[in-house]
């Protein structure tokens, strides 16, 4: 995890990390403001490219992924799951659900809402395919030496963002379950807080993919933000100058630290950044070249 206010440094340091990791396997990053363009072996601009290929195994992943990404309710989500029962063409799910026939008076209201809120998926455009896993290996995602960039810049709304991040870091791990890719896999997350706020898709994603060789950089200008559980899975966590003191409350609790350490957290350098990793007895400073 790499946290930072805005100007630390954070980013041009998570950037110098992605280029170091190619040698160890293959990177992806989801790049939230088309920043690490420049440094990519293949970027893709989301949304004026190719769809982003989502692969989803039985309807419910559909269900549980639109759940977390629109922040469906528990009858919204229930009629949906119903829908898609009848009918597993999760890609025209919008026609899917304007089309059915309500079967009592709650399921009116219900309908119409869940039609308003999906429909914030398709009002820009083709932006992903689903595919079935038997299908993963066609996906030219991942290649060992490469890092190829999300650029998610082009998309409109936190929804759609929030959507191609998920369903991308759902591919990883489907690549890697299938052995469609040896080796390790790197997944870079900028403004993780967009993505990972109480996230229970991201605290099973964390749980399964250390024993598939899949590691995890996050990295969020607030800690505050982010799931607590997902801070605390996060074997090193690398702070920059943070300002907020919400997010140094945030990472102090994640990190234990002692109240003479928590004060140096504002005052940090540019050229700074406190480190705790498995392999140090305690967070210190550091000064990155």
């Amino acid at each position: 995890m790499i946290v930072g206010s805005t100007g630390s440094g954070k980013t041009r340091f998570a950037m110098r990390l992605s280029q170091e990791l190619k040698h160890f396997g293959a990177v992806v990053v989801l790049d939230w403001y088309g920043e690490y363009s420049d440094i990519a072996d293949r970027a893709i601009l989301v949304g004026s490219s190719d769809p982003v290929s989502i692969p989803i195994e039985d309807p419910l992943d559909a269900v549980f992924l639109l759940e977390e990404v629109l922040d469906l309710t528990s009858p919204q989500s229930y009629l949906l799951a119903k829908v898609l029962k009848k009918s597993k063409d999760v890609e025209h799910v919008v026609d899917l659900v304007e089309a059915y026939e309500p079967e009592a008076r709650w399921e009116v209201e219900t309908k119409a809402s869940l039609a308003r809120k999906l429909s914030l998926l398709l009002r820009y455009g083709k932006i992903f395919k689903v595919v079935s896993p038997s299908d993963i290996g066609k996906i030219d995602l991942l290649h060992r030496g490469r890092l190829t960039v999300f650029d998610l810049s082009n998309l409109k709304t936190l929804e759609l963002k929030r959507l191609v991040a998920l369903g991308t870091l759902n591919a990883v791990k489907y690549v890697k379950e299938r052995g469609v890719i040896e080796g390790n896999v790197f997944t870079v997350v900028e403004e993780a807080h967009n993505v990972m706020a109480r996230s229970k898709l991201l605290q099973r994603y964390l749980a399964e993919v250390r024993k598939l060789g899949v590691g995890l950089v996050v990295v969020t200008q607030s800690p505050a933000g982010l799931d607590y559980e997902v801070m605390n899975n996060t074997n090193i966590k690398i702070v920059k100058t943070l300002k907020s003191a919400d997010d140094i409350v945030a990472i102090s609790r994640s990190m234990n630290l002692n109240a003479d350490v928590v004060s140096t957290i504002n005052k940090l350098e540019h050229s700074e950044a406190l480190v705790e990793a498995p392999s140090l007895s305690e967070p210190v400073v550091v000064e990155l070249s």
